[in-house]
């Protein structure tokens, strides 16, 4: 084989590895926000697993007092319906920033493979938890917070109605958030570990490879 046809062939090698890279982290990235992301923000399965729900209702119970149950789902469901759609500009936030090394990776030397670091993430995670942050703070302000009055009857006591509903604000606009952002921070955290180790292993199918290629190591056969 001419020489020109084995340095378009390791040429094609390279990008075949550039591009199974590329793959990994579209899998890994697509799981964690179509998948473990969106567990957390969409409707759960049962009404005893639903947080905002299980605390409005215990909060009017601790207060006496009935909110209506159809304006509750209706406000709950216009949020996660909303929330949701923030995903695929989380998604591709990750797959932008994160693709930069592996996109201009150009072997230099004879064991040099694309490597993702826990470092690398460091900053992606902390733009990313401010942007995911902000979009559902936001989100709670326009689909909860401005339509508590909507959980409460004509005839509920005023002072109780502004007590009770600072009660749930505070809560959606504190707590809740915490509590979603440290289970997508965890979520987070295992599937960077995920990509490091997938990045990994292509990494070494593609040393693997050009180690034990016959067309790959042609011209040093030659040479021997």
């Amino acid at each position: 084989m001419v020489q020109e046809t084995i340095e378009d062939f390791k040429k094609k090698h390279v990008e075949n590895y550039k591009n199974a890279v590329l793959e990994t982290l579209k899998n890994n990235t697509t799981g964690l926000f179509e998948d473990d992301i969106l567990s957390l923000l969409k409707k759960p399965p049962l009404d005893s697993m639903d947080i905002i729900k299980c605390k409005f209702l215990d909060l009017a119970k601790r207060h006496k007092t009935i909110i209506q149950a159809e304006a509750l789902d209706k406000i709950l469901n216009d949020y996660r319906k909303k929330v949701i759609t923030y995903i695929p500009s989380w998604e591709k936030l990750r797959i932008e920033e994160l693709q930069k090394n592996i996109c201009s990776f150009v072997p230099k030397k004879e064991n040099d493979v694309i490597r993702l670091n826990k470092k690398d993430f460091t900053s992606l995670n902390r733009k990313l938890k401010k942007m995911m942050k902000e979009d559902i703070s936001d989100v709670i302000d326009k689909k909860i917070v401005k339509n508590v009055k909507q959980l409460f009857t004509k005839v509920t006591d005023e002072k109780l109605y502004v007590t009770l509903s600072n009660e749930m604000i505070k809560f959606v606009q504190s707590n809740y958030v915490k509590q979603v952002l440290e289970s997508i921070d965890f979520k987070i955290i295992v599937k960077d570990t995920t990509l490091i180790n997938g990045v990994r292993e292509q990494g070494e199918r593609f040393l693997f490879t050009k180690m034990n290629s016959y067309l790959l190591n042609e011209d040093k056969q030659a040479n021997d």
